[in-house]
């Protein structure tokens, strides 16, 4: 497989840095020469030349710019196979429906669920992808031998593999992807305006549910705007709701606003668990640690000798003072034993 990846930015370098892990033959291309320059320093990629064949065409550039990028490849390289990785479909297969039949087969459409709230060639990890979901969106034009490679190029990855469908795909992305990134960008939003005696006080609840709102401003804005049905109507259900919840605080409802968070609730604990798993009772043990070094280490070696997996970590520093408090999500069945296992070996545990 000889690849040709189009658009060095945080995805499309990535995966060049991923494949050249492999021992892949990989071609950078990036409009921009400076993305490209740092693409190709990140990755150790070849820079593309008009004379270089190759067998797999990866279009890695912003969702407006995907459809033209994708025909302008499919007639430069009339052999190879080319996907992209928007975390859009429908507006690119609709813009490339009038190609033809030959064109079409070898058009698949990508889509990595992974990504970081940072930008650019310079973020780009080899890992990315590892054991993220790789939707692959197919046409009836699309052969099975285009597929095979694309699903070849997620495992490759270290990615599992999903095929959707073009309308499911968008509409799953606006409820799982698309809407909370405009959520966590309004919510962070209020926070501009805000006294910075407030701000001081934010926790991890807060931190939490703005994350995502330091991506990259311009590309989600390219992102909803080619999907902006499917969000506009997931925002607007949003809308709708907290217009209800906060009608019901105004009046003193509090069996509505009761009824809403439930509703949160339940749909919380519809997410998979750990590997796609159903979800399991799990509990939390909080342990205050010094912020230095080794203790988070040593931290992990005492729940390890207490025989406990942990099945998730979270870190809330302390304000003010050199201390932070570890949350550890273990099995419900072995917290008594983890927390009787770290006050033993002289760890503060918080009841």
């Amino acid at each position: 497989m000889r690849v040709l990846v189009i658009g060095a930015g945080l995805i499309g370098t990535s995966i060049a840095l991923a494949l050249k892990a492999q021992g892949r033959e990989v071609f950078l291309s990036d409009s921009n020469s400076d993305a490209l320059r740092t693409g190709l320093d990140k990755s150790g990629a070849s820079s593309w030349s008009d004379g270089s064949v190759v067998n797999l065409v990866v279009v890695a550039t912003p969702p407006s710019t995907v459809a033209d990028v994708v025909r302008t490849a499919a007639h430069q390289h009339p052999n190879a196979i080319i996907t992209d990785v928007a975390s859009v479909k429908g507006a690119i297969f609709a813009a490339l429906a009038e190609e033809s039949d030959d064109v079409l087969s070898r058009i698949v459409g990508g889509h990595p669920m992974a990504g970081r709230e940072v930008s650019g060639a310079s973020a780009a990890q080899s890992n990315l992808f590892v054991d993220r979901p790789w939707v692959i969106t197919r046409t009836s034009h699309t052969s099975d031998a285009a597929c095979a490679a694309v699903h070849e190029l997620a495992t490759t990855l270290g990615a599992v593999p999903i095929e959707r469908s073009v309308e499911e795909h968008d509409q799953a992305v606006a409820l799982i992807s698309h809407t909370p990134q405009v959520l966590a960008s309004v919510l962070a939003s209020r926070l501009v305006g805000a006294p910075q005696s407030h701000v001081d006080l934010a926790g991890q609840g807060i931190r939490d549910t703005i994350r995502i709102a330091g991506s990259d401003s311009a590309l989600w804005s390219d992102i909803l705007a080619s999907n902006a049905h499917e969000v506009a109507h997931q925002v607007s259900q949003v809308a709708a709701s907290l217009s209800a919840i906060a009608a019901a605080l105004e009046s003193g409802d509090k069996q509505a606003v009761t009824d809403i968070l439930m509703l949160g609730s339940q749909g919380q604990k519809k997410l998979p668990g750990k590997h796609g798993a159903q979800v399991r009772q799990d509990a939390i043990v909080v342990v205050r640690l010094e912020d230095k070094p080794g203790e988070l280490a040593r931290l992990f070696g005492a729940a390890a000798q207490a025989d406990v997996n942990l099945e998730d970590v979270r870190i809330d520093h302390s304000l003010g003072r050199m201390t932070g408090l570890v949350e550890l999500t273990v099995s419900q069945a072995v917290a008594k034993q983890l927390e009787d296992s770290l006050i033993a070996q002289g760890f503060v545990v918080i009841a």
